[in-house]
């Protein structure tokens, strides 16, 4: 079943400036609020090395208030490979992390883990599409069987999705397609449905204008949301659509609800 889930953060106060950072002040309330709205997961954001789903303790207590809840961990987003990228990690780092959140998808039976591959850890040419592949490769040489569905959120046209996941050494590697990027990216929604049917493992519900537009209220921006409602049933290892929508300083929680409700309007009455 496809889990309706949200980005960590989104119900509680935002982390000094920072638009999405892990909510160490009220990361537990969020699992009740997300309960009470409604949604049946919450996407973990890991922002740092010291990030308490690193820690076995906290993974044990994160089970209980799922449980409690009956709102789970849905995916893991590894933010912090958007501030260090990937390809510029040690393999000790990476071997690390990687092994924490393997205990971590196991406990909470977690299915769906995502490496950004956009922005400063982005591919901008041949010598980093090399250094990604090949370290993307490694992670899943590595970890394969312990993390059900690996996935990257990237920047890349579906054009370039398709081709690198058609790499043979990263074979089982899928993708987090982000509706509003897509549509400030000038990207078609039908194209990665034609494209990477079979490689898509979530999506994120934000909605932002044309031409690089600010991320705004769904429905107000050029997201193609209608292409994802009619067309989610073709996607064979679709695990979650995870709202990632605008959020106001003070609002957030009638942000939530309004989006949710937005969600279930335009998408969520097929699920």
């Amino acid at each position: 079943m496809v889990k309706v889930a949200i980005v960590q953060g989104r119900l509680s106060s935002q982390v000094g400036d920072r638009y999405q950072f892990f909510p160490i002040h009220a990361w537990r309330d969020e699992f009740e609020k997300a309960a009470e709205l409604g949604f049946d997961g919450i996407e973990w954001i890991v922002s740092d090395f010291t990030n308490p789903i690193l820690d076995r303790t906290c993974i044990e207590e994160t089970k209980k208030i799922c449980d409690r809840t009956g709102v789970e961990v849905s995916s893991i987003s590894l933010d912090v490979l958007m501030y260090q990228p990937t390809h510029r990690q040690g393999w000790g780092d990476l071997s690390w992390l990687f092994q924490r959140i393997c205990e971590a998808v196991n406990l909470l039976g977690t299915q769906r883990v995502s490496i950004p591959v956009e922005e400063n850890s982005g591919i901008q040419n041949p010598d980093e599409a090399r250094q990604v592949v090949s370290v993307l490769g490694r992670v899943l040489q590595e970890f394969r069987g312990k993390i059900p569905l690996l996935s990257i959120e990237t920047d890349l046209t579906p054009q370039n999705v398709h081709h690198l996941l058609s790499r043979p050494e990263l074979e089982g590697l899928g993708v987090l397609v982000d509706v509003g990027n897509a549509a400030a990216n000038g990207f078609s929604m039908s194209d990665y449905f034609d494209l990477c049917a079979d490689k898509i493992y979530g999506f994120h519900i934000k909605d932002r204008g044309p031409l690089y537009g600010a991320t705004c209220p769904l429905g107000e921006g050029a997201a193609e949301f209608d292409v994802v409602a009619q067309r989610f049933r073709e996607l064979p290892k679709l695990n979650d659509i995870t709202l990632q929508a605008f959020r106001s300083p003070d609002n957030y929680i009638e942000d939530a609800k309004q989006g949710l409700s937005f969600f279930r309007e335009k998408i969520g009455n097929e699920l």
